[in-house]
């Protein structure tokens, strides 16, 4: 089971943990790198940076990080430019960048480290819902690798160039992310447990409605879709109704959802005539 919360600093992290920051700045941000790598160096797990700049400025952001140099001529920390997908979020650059996150975690354990410990710098601008959808598939692509390999994820953002209901979107695909940004209680994320599972949680209500549609947009599909409900307290008509679009997407791949709450159970027993996606919909119980 992975864990969620709400952070004050990004450190106490296990494996699997994926959160997301919003920083003010490169200042603040390089604050963060240093309190986040320090906890991994002491545990001996590989450090690795990545961010769009070259990897000069990639060092110098950790400058204040004790016995860096020693680190990067060890191995122990490296760092990462992604400059060549500067901006790319189209599919195949995104599973091509989970695809090499997997594997540098998988060689940072045959290598003698306990996990990966990675920091990722997404320094372009969201704007709007369009950007933010994007972003969100990203993530979610890349929560799938925190879920099921020896990683864990931080992912910072320049929040002066984050736009509101972006912001929550991107902190609802996270399940630890900072309490001011979103709470702790809503979250859609990868069941550590399951492939092609997802852990739906907290009160769904008319506040989460918008990043609830955005996630489920963005919600990678492999074939069937299996949601966790367990953790689900409460989901409104337009919740229903967002899952029953889900299930049109991705037909005809199947919504499969596990432990539904008894009021939403029943939703999707009487409401496949004026409904007719939500026949695509197995209530797992």
């Amino acid at each position: 089971m992975r864990r969620k919360s709400a952070l004050v600093v990004p450190v106490g992290y296990g494996w699997h943990d994926h959160a997301c920051w919003f920083h003010t700045g490169i200042e603040a941000w390089r604050e963060m790198l240093v309190l986040f790598f320090s906890e991994g160096a002491v545990r001996r797990e590989r450090l690795l940076y990545i961010s769009d700049r070259s990897e000069d400025e990639l060092a110098e952001d950790l400058s204040l990080l004790p016995a860096r140099d020693e680190l990067l001529s060890s191995g122990h920390l490296q760092l990462w430019s992604s400059s060549a997908v500067h901006g790319a979020t189209d599919e195949p650059t995104v599973l091509a960048q989970a695809a090499r996150m997997r594997q540098a975690a998988d060689d940072a354990v045959a290598a003698g480290y306990r996990c990966l410990r990675l920091a990722v710098d997404a320094a372009l601008p969201i704007r709007d819902s369009a950007d933010a959808a994007h972003f969100v598939h990203s993530e979610m692509v890349f929560d799938e690798v925190a879920a099921r390999s020896p990683v864990l994820l931080l992912c910072g953002y320049d929040g002066r160039y984050v736009d509101q209901s972006a912001s929550a979107a991107l902190a609802f695909v996270h399940p630890m992310r900072q309490r001011a940004v979103f709470g702790p209680g809503c979250a859609l994320y990868a069941d550590s447990e399951n492939a092609h599972s997802w852990r739906l949680q907290g009160e769904l209500d008319l506040a989460s409605r918008e990043v609830l549609e955005i996630a489920l947009n963005a919600l990678p599909v492999h074939g069937d879709v299996h949601l966790r409900l367990d953790g689900l307290s409460f989901i409104d008509v337009s919740g229903t109704h967002a899952l029953a679009r889900l299930a049109e997407r991705i037909a005809p791949h199947r919504l499969v959802l596990h432990d539904p709450p008894t009021a939403l159970s029943r939703i999707v027993e009487v409401s496949h005539d004026a409904f007719p996606s939500l026949r695509r919909v197995a209530a797992a119980l």
